[in-house]
């Protein structure tokens, strides 16, 4: 049988085994002579006794309430032996053996030294062993974008304990707690304070504060790029991979993609090959400045190798460059020629002009009138032939008393043949009867041809005395007042998509 004492450890009660109690009681008791000489010795003894209470307290089962010799023991070999850390017994240290903790547990606390309010920033960068100004540039960033950030704080400082003692310090920190630790811990704070206090006579804290919060500034920069970098990339992926039908371009029925977009202005397959190739090397290199830079004022890393590697990816953007640029100039080139070409329509007799639209208004389905057209997109694109919209009309005087209407189609070509050709491809419909024109108010040509500034415009030259009308407007010569006429002419007229006239 063995005796047992019963004591209290920092307030807490413990039933010792005698022998237990008196291996305890001897341990203090060398730690405290150790330990006399030293600066915060007496906190020291405290974060210790605290750390046995902890300790202990792991140890107990409902079934075991008696603390015994090997607890003792086994939490002695733990914190180590106060001989180890004697300045007089530094010599011999490294032949003693101490053993600790196989792992450590790690805990949230706030961190009070590093506190700028209630050290909930300072508390979780010590956790996640990052610079404190990282996570308060993230709270701040919540803060100014979410709106969360202010309510997150307040949560977290109310849950979240003080690290008061030594050991708490070194748990949030992740670190052994040892006498040796716990020591360096109290030089640490005693370090910080007389740095601070000298800091705090040099310059009254100012230099400090503003270097502070450029670093904050800096990361929130920082935080920034990387956000933008990944847009970028995200918007890449989209545009290579997805492309997604988004302009508003009726082509067979479904809207035009970026890459539809594009086979319609390159007229080599190559060309176009350069410039998405240019548009890639471009993307990759943006996405990896983005996060050199944005790592670089986050972390500041200033390794040699983030240099080479920006100086790399900046190589890569100028080559990106020069073949958007390269594709970018084969489309100037075979725009470079202007070509015309003027057919004469119709030659009408008589003193006036009645221009009409074609319309599908009248046309039924299942009883129902037709109201649009379906070609409200910029650009329609139907069985191989593109569709634009707007006619232009040029008024001029005729030189006998008929009426002469001339078809102008003109386009832009890399040289003056295929610009004409191009300009002869054109398509607009239009029909006469007697002195009515009904014409069409879009013209089309096939999309091998593409995108060269197409345009159809209508010559017509009205006789002496001859007036044009446009539904049940006259339109040229416009009248001033009713029944006078204006000795201002107007010359050109546009007919839009939905019918609308306008003149100049």
């Amino acid at each position: 049988m063995n005796k047992t004492v019963s004591i209290h450890l920092q307030g807490v009660p413990f039933i010792f085994e005698e022998q237990a109690y008196d291996r305890l009681n001897a341990y203090l008791q060398r730690l405290k002579q150790v330990l006399q000489k030293e600066e915060g010795s007496d906190e020291i003894l405290q974060d210790i006794e605290l750390r046995m209470v902890e300790l202990i307290q792991q140890q107990l089962t409902p079934f075991k309430q008696v603390v015994e010799l090997a607890v003792i023991e086994q939490i002695i070999e733990k914190l180590g032996q106060p001989e180890d850390f004697s300045d007089d017994t530094s010599s011999t240290t490294e032949s003693t053996s101490v053993l600790h903790d196989d792992s450590v547990e790690k805990r949230l606390f706030r961190d009070g030294d590093r506190a700028m309010i209630g050290g909930v920033c300072a508390g979780v960068a010590a956790y996640f062993n990052v610079d404190v100004v990282i996570i308060r540039a993230i709270y701040i960033f919540t803060f100014l974008t979410f709106g969360i950030g202010f309510l997150l704080y307040i949560v977290l400082w109310a849950i979240i304990p003080l690290a008061k003692t030594s050991s708490d310090k070194l748990r949030m920190k992740g670190q052994h707690v040892t006498i040796e630790n716990m020591k360096s811990e109290l030089e640490d704070a005693a370090s910080r304070i007389k740095k601070g206090a000298k800091e705090f006579k040099v310059n009254s804290g100012i230099q400090s504060t503003v270097g502070g919060v450029l670093r904050i500034i800096s990361v929130i920069i920082g935080i920034w790029a990387l956000l933008f970098g990944t847009g970028i990339f995200v918007c890449a992926i989209i545009f290579f991979f997805v492309n997604p039908d988004i302009i508003p371009a009726q082509i067979n029925g479904r809207f035009m993609s970026f890459q539809d977009f594009g086979g319609l202005l390159f007229e080599s397959a190559a060309h176009e090959s350069y410039f998405y190739m240019g548009i890639g090397l471009i993307s990759i290199a943006l996405v990896a400045q983005c996060y050199l830079f944005g790592i670089r004022l986050i972390t500041q890393f200033k390794a040699t190798y983030l240099k080479l590697l920006t100086g790399i990816f900046a190589v890569i953007l100028v080559i990106g460059v020069v073949l958007v640029s390269f594709g970018g100039v084969q489309i100037g080139r075979s725009m470079a020629i202007y070509g015309e070409v003027e057919k004469e329509i119709a030659v009408i007799p008589g003193k006036e002009l009645l221009l009409e639209t074609k319309s599908i208004e009248r046309q039924l389905i299942n009883g129902f009138k037709v109201k649009s057209n379906g070609d409200e997109g910029v650009v329609t694109i139907k069985n191989g032939r593109v569709y634009l919209h707007g006619i232009e009309l040029v008024y001029t005087q005729s030189s006998d008393s008929l009426f002469h209407i001339k078809q102008v189609n003109d386009a832009q070509g890399r040289t003056h043949e295929s610009a004409l050709k191009k300009a002869r491809n054109i398509r607009c419909n239009f029909t006469f009867v007697d002195q009515h024109m009904l014409i069409e108010t879009m013209y089309s040509f096939p999309t091998t041809d593409k995108f060269r500034d197409q345009n159809v415009r209508f010559m017509i030259a009205v006789p002496a005395g001859g007036k044009i009308v446009y539904d049940k407007q006259q339109v040229y010569p416009r009248i001033k007042e009713e029944s006078d006429y204006t000795e201002e002419t107007y010359q050109h007229g546009y007919i839009s998509n939905d019918g609308n006239y306008s003149n100049w």
